[in-house]
């Protein structure tokens, strides 16, 4: 009881400091989706961008991934946009840091999570503290997975192929903020719901190879409607948000039901 109440107690400050630096749609979001999966406290899942802005440089990847946009996403793929460990001398000293691919490391960073979170020991208290930061980090990144723009070229950021798209990244600035605000009109509609319930998946996961292959459905979900929206310079429809949104939350609950 008394480790339940640590947790509880870290989150809830958690939340608090969140919602005096973040946009509540963001929150809101994230939160909606962790809710629909059924995390305990949802509104943790929106922490990872608060760690974020202490370190924004090496943490900022872990939230995208800029595939160029005839990217076709597999587990193979997955695996060459990590993070890789360098050696840097800094004021005399030797450090070691873990340093992410320059594209973006979400997807890799999902498996990360997830693999941590099967390794744990559960009966251990200090443990299950490790669990509820795992859960609901990787919820965040698991929601980051199906916003269409966290899967496009930004800016004049390189993508994944090493080149520049100016264009594509042009219109990933001026858009961002207006897809991330996109479904906020649609929570808390009781037609949303149902449609949203009805979209939901059956995903089933065992293992780190089952994870990469429902990753890759999403991200190439997501890239195709980015895609779309480029060409055709609009916001996703309500059926395209439906469809990436319970994309998230069907396989947050899958990620749940593998390692808890």
């Amino acid at each position: 009881m008394r480790m339940r109440r640590i947790i509880n107690y870290t989150i809830f400050l958690l939340i608090l400091i969140f919602y005096s630096y973040a946009n509540a749609w963001d929150c809101k979001t994230h939160a909606y989706i962790a809710q629909k999966a059924g995390i305990r406290i949802p509104e943790a899942a929106c922490m990872p961008d608060i760690i974020r802005d202490e370190n924004y440089e090496l943490l900022a990847p872990m939230h995208y991934h800029n595939a160029a946009p005839n990217t076709v996403v597999t587990p193979e793929y997955i695996d060459k946009y990590a993070v890789k460990e360098v050696t840097v001398n800094i004021d005399g000293r030797t450090i070691k840091i873990l340093l992410p691919h320059q594209a973006g490391v979400l997807y890799w960073k999902i498996v990360n999570l997830y693999e941590k979170m099967k390794s744990l020991d559960k009966t251990k208290p200090d443990n299950r503290l490790s669990y509820e930061y795992y859960l609901v980090t990787i919820a965040h990144y698991i929601g980051d997975l199906s916003q269409p723009l966290h899967n496009f070229p930004y800016s004049d950021s390189s993508a994944s192929d090493g080149k520049i798209y100016i264009d594509e990244g042009a219109f990933n600035k001026e858009y961002h903020i207006k897809f991330d605000e996109a479904f906020d009109s649609y929570i808390g509609k009781p037609q949303t719901e149902e449609k949203l319930n009805k979209a939901l998946k059956e995903i089933k996961i065992s293992n780190t190879e089952n994870l990469k292959n429902e990753i890759s459905k999403i991200a190439n979900s997501a890239i195709k409607i980015a895609n779309q929206c480029y060409k055709e310079k609009r916001m996703p429809t309500e059926e395209e948000l439906i469809e990436q949104i319970s994309w998230s939350v069907s396989l947050l609950k899958a990620v749940i039901k593998s390692t808890y």
